[in-house]
Formats: structure tokens, C-alpha cells, sequence
């Protein structure tokens, strides 16, 4: 049975788990032990089948993926948890801040950008999680509707570490939302540095926007 307690990750591991973090993915608390929760909606369930694949070494206490319905809503997700324990706190550390209110939020800063890795896992995961693909042109933008422009200015110069250009788009003056945008012109060195992962996933295969390639 794997000690929870001490077990290291592996890059892939962490990769995959950074990436999510930037996207959809939460740690969740309890005292000083940390699990890592998966939800998507049901119709990437695929995709949410490979990432437990990916972390099976770290879920070996949990139940497999399951549909549950959203609170409130019909809405139906597929999740799974990673087992708990501390091996998660150094992330945990790295990814939350506490706010005014003394709770644990995630939190962009230049500490956390300096010391992401320049992987291209990372990305992959994040974009599926949260990017999209425009229909007019071979470009796209990444969700990042729950930070601030401050910190969607810092996950630009994280792109910016991988030649792709980018930059913070308010989504609604109303809601002071922001997005990153990704034009044509460097739109593509996203999309090859990705391409390797997202084709081990048939179904995620669209975010690659192959239709609309010129080169």
C-alpha cells in the first residue's frame, strides 16, 4: 500500500495536476490532509478516463470515475478524488493563498509562475480544461473568468515561455471578467506543442481546431 504521506510525485504527475489547477481543478483541505478533485461535464468523460489512467498511482484508494449531478441543476459531472494525504501540500502551498477572510483561495502570483514548469503537459491539460477554439480562423482563447487581469496578465507570461503570444481580454465591463486570447499568428505553436497529448484523446481531439490549419 503507497504511504500517502510521503509519496513524490512524478513530473507527469504534477504536470497534469498543475494544469488542471490552472483550469477546472481544486485541492481540497481537510486539517493537513489534501486530495485532488476531477469533475467535468459528462460528455468529456474520456477525457476524464485518461486522467485517471495518468494518476492511477495516486487513486489507489478511491473509487473509480462516477456520474453525480450538479447541485441544484440537471446538470450531470463525472469525477473522481485522488487519495488524501500531505504528499499534495507542497502544491497546495504553491497554488492557495489565504484571503482577507483567512480561507484558502487559488491564487496567481509571480512566485507560482516562476516556478511552473515550461512543459508542454501543463498546457495541454489546461487548455483542454478550459481553452476553446474560435470558427472563423485558426485561433482560440483560455477561460480565465475566476482570476483577476492582474493574474491573467501572469498566466500571459507564462504562455509567453513557450512562444505564444497572448493577451487579457475583458469578457463582460459588467462582470469585470477577463479571458486570454491567442491570435492566428502564434496560435499554432500552442497547438503543436499540445498536439502529442490531446491525440491520445479522440473525443478532445476538436480543441486542436485542425480544420481551419493553413500550415
Amino acid at each position: 500500500m503507497i504511504n500517502y504521506n510521503n509519496y513524490v510525485l512524478t513530473n507527469e504527475e504534477k504536470a497534469i495536476l498543475m494544469g488542471g489547477l490552472l483550469g477546472d481543478e481544486r485541492i481540497v483541505r481537510r486539517g493537513e490532509s489534501y486530495r485532488y478533485r476531477v469533475h467535468h461535464s459528462l460528455d468529456q468523460k474520456e477525457y476524464v478516463d485518461w486522467k485517471r489512467s495518468k494518476l492511477s498511482n495516486i487513486c489507489q484508494t478511491t473509487q473509480p470515475p462516477r456520474q453525480v449531478p450538479k447541485k441544484g441543476t440537471s446538470y450531470i459531472l463525472y469525477e473522481f478524488y485522488t487519495s488524501s494525504g500531505k504528499y499534495l501540500k507542497e502544491l497546495h502551498e504553491l497554488f492557495y493563498k489565504k484571503n482577507e477572510k483567512g480561507q484558502f483561495k487559488r491564487t496567481i502570483n509571480q512566485d507560482l509562475i516562476d516556478n511552473l514548469p515550461v512543459d508542454p503537459l501543463i498546457l495541454a491539460v489546461w487548455f483542454l480544461d478550459d481553452g476553446s477554439v474560435r470558427n472563423d480562423c485558426y485561433a482560440g482563447k483560455i477561460a480565465t473568468q475566476g482570476f483577476s487581469r492582474e493574474e491573467s496578465e501572469l498566466l500571459c507570461d507564462y504562455l509567453r515561455k513557450f512562444n505564444v503570444d497572448c493577451r487579457t481580454v475583458m469578457h463582460t465591463a459588467k462582470s469585470q471578467q477577463w479571458y486570454i486570447t491567442i491570435p492566428a499568428r502564434t496560435f499554432g505553436n500552442l497547438m503543436k506543442l499540445i498536439e502529442p497529448f490531446v491525440k491520445e484523446i479522440p473525443s478532445m481531439e476538436y480543441k486542436l481546431n485542425e480544420l481551419r490549419r493553413t500550415l
